[in-house]
């Protein structure tokens, strides 16, 4: 399932315009989706608080000698983003599928749809964004089907350790997602991350939580720094295929198709979403924020072509949208807070 988006003719001046507009006809949809389903999404932040039209300009990119990736994609016209599709809307996820229909099967909507859109408009390109696998655009073993991918990505320092895999390349961050533990509401027990020795945490599949609770990859960095305390060596991780399933399972009995949970491990904006819509859980007191995730896009050198161009204009694009404002708008249309700057 893919989705394009138009955007201007590369040869121009490029614009990247994100402004009130956008962001009114985003809230009124989200509105309408609010009366449409129970378990919609939260309101969308009060346009009266967002930052004021952000335009970014970008000079055109110049044709190189054809030994990069982006002089083929300048050819094709095309940026094909590889995205990691959440199964349902509830708290915000980054990616995740809206109504439906017969035709269109739904359109892709979201936090990274909006940051895919910033850099093809960046690039000129018309964008086609591809469901793919998590554990693909994680390994770099891409087979040609996309050219950059955008999936809660973590520039860690120590690749991964799977069959196939290949070098992937990342850009600068364009977030840092504060990371937190969320417990039952009634449990009194666990207030650190410390207390998690001994329990069942929950952890998304192929996904940077996952990686931070494995005990055989050690220590993880990025730039040579840890980004959480280092956990308890006997907690018992539990891979979730549908995380956002398993927040709301998380204070109810166990069944055969949800395993019984102590805390659940995860970004802290969809869990405080959780929170927000009147689950019976909460973070615990002292494991709130007890670390903080960089994203960062990646890219892979296939068909020969090196990715050092292609690298080097995205980052041109995520500083001049943190310059402007259009990531700090984006954040605050889908978490009500700018999660665009380190803290």
């Amino acid at each position: 399932m893919s989705l394009t988006h138009k955007t201007p003719d590369s040869t121009r001046a490029r614009r990247l315009f994100i402004g009130p507009k956008l962001a009114v006809i985003t809230l009124l949809l989200l509105l309408v989706a609010a009366q449409c389903q129970p378990d919609a999404l939260p309101s969308a932040f009060p346009t009266s608080q967002l930052p004021a039209p952000t335009f970014v300009l970008i000079p055109p990119i110049q044709p190189g000698d054809g030994t990069d990736l982006i002089d083929r994609l300048l050819e094709t016209g095309v940026l094909r983003v590889g995205i990691r599709v959440w199964p349902e809307a509830s708290y915000s996820p980054p990616a995740f599928r809206g109504f439906s229909n017969a035709k269109t099967g739904g359109a892709l909507n979201g936090f990274e749809v909006d940051i895919a859109r910033l850099v093809a408009e960046g690039l000129g390109l018309e964008l086609e964004l591809v469901e793919a696998d998590p554990l693909l655009i994680s390994s770099g073993n891409w087979r040609g089907h996309w050219d950059i991918a955008l999936a809660s990505l973590t520039p860690f320092d120590q690749p991964l350790e799977v069959a196939l895999s290949q070098d992937v390349v990342y850009s600068r961050p364009y977030g840092y997602i504060p990371m937190g533990v969320l417990i039952p509401d009634t449990e009194d027990n666990i207030q650190t991350l410390e207390q998690l020795s001994g329990q069942r945490v929950g952890v998304l599949e192929h996904s940077a939580y996952q990686r931070l609770l494995t005990p055989e990859e050690g220590e993880l960095t990025v730039l040579g720094q840890p980004i959480m305390p280092k956990p308890p060596p006997d907690l018992q991780p539990v891979v979730l295929s549908n995380l956002l399933k398993a927040i709301r399972q998380l204070n109810q009995p166990n069944s055969e198709d949800s395993p019984q949970l102590d805390a659940i491990f995860g970004p802290t904006p969809i869990l405080e979403a959780a929170i927000r819509s009147g689950l019976p859980v909460k973070l615990a007191p002292e494991a709130k924020n007890i670390g903080v995730q960089p994203l960062a896009i990646a890219m892979v050198p296939q068909d020969g072509l090196k990715v050092d161009r292609l690298v080097r204009e995205v980052d041109k694009i995520l500083i001049q949208s943190h310059r402007q404002g259009a990531l700090s708008e984006i954040y605050l249309r889908w978490y009500g807070q700018d999660l665009s700057q380190s803290p």
